[in-house]
């Protein structure tokens, strides 16, 4: 039973503060420079880049200073707020709140991603259709849409049942995660302490979706599949893998 101090949010209400701690060992240069990789492997090398799930703008951040220009997109206002911190007055950076599932009126992009398992948090695959529908109809012709989901390998390896605490500048947080192989969700529950007294609760719900379920939703799609492959390496992706990177084309 939550207690009387603690205040439910939504995902990434309470986070988006912390955020940058919490996840301070990805190392989102090394993602930006993957992508880039990808980018030009398929000729799809682009000026103005669409980040959607953009979240604090890490990732944004390491594409523009790679050169490209980036609109960063994100469903929660929280996470779009510390973004804008970091792009202050730059040129090459825009943050906007959107989510994937509603991007009419704006575009024509020439390159879209959507990093770090974000599609996971769209819990049917007709959200996943939809949002394929969706990024299509920003992007130029040609141009590349490149995302990444984690698998059940990654859940059950890794966030099956695991529980951490740790202690950061003016907060403690604790997290539990585990995954429903039954339902195919996983969860990871987060408890916010701050030095104030204030305590706040989210809940995060990822699918995780089988890949030839993946494969055949896109196949559904205007989308032309490229290439989906294992984790940062060339290799074909699998359920053996723990990331899978999907890249897609819009046919000119």
């Amino acid at each position: 039973m939550t207690s009387p101090e603690s205040v439910p949010v939504r995902p990434y209400e309470g986070l988006a503060p912390i955020y940058d701690y919490v996840m301070r060992h990805v190392d989102y240069v090394h993602w930006a420079q993957h992508v880039q990789s990808l980018l030009r492997r398929h000729d799809g090398d682009a000026d103005h880049v669409l980040e959607l799930a953009c979240g604090t703008g890490n990732a944004a951040c390491a594409l523009a200073s790679l050169g490209y220009v980036v609109s960063g997109y994100d469903a929660s206002e929280e996470m779009i707020a510390v973004a804008r911190e970091k792009a202050e007055s730059r040129q090459d950076l825009q943050f906007e709140v959107r989510d994937l599932r509603d991007l009419g009126g704006v575009g024509d992009f020439e390159a879209a991603i959507c990093l770090y398992d974000s599609l996971n948090y769209l819990l049917s695959l007709a959200d996943v259709g939809l949002a394929l529908t969706q990024v299509y109809d920003v992007l130029a012709p040609g141009a590349l849409f490149i995302f990444d989901v984690c698998t059940e390998r990654n859940s059950m390896q890794h966030f099956r049942d695991v529980r951490d605490t740790e202690q950061g500048p003016g907060f403690t947080y604790s997290r539990h995660s585990y995954y429903d192989a039954d339902e195919g969700l996983q969860f990871n529950r987060f408890d916010i302490r701050l030095e104030n007294g204030s305590r706040r609760q989210e809940s995060h719900v990822q699918r995780i979706y089988p890949h030839d379920d993946l494969v055949a939703c896109i196949g559904a799609s205007p989308f032309e599949l490229l290439e989906a492959l294992d984790g940062f390496t060339r290799r074909p992706g699998s359920e053996r893998s723990d990331r899978i990177h999907f890249v897609l084309r819009r046919p000119a």
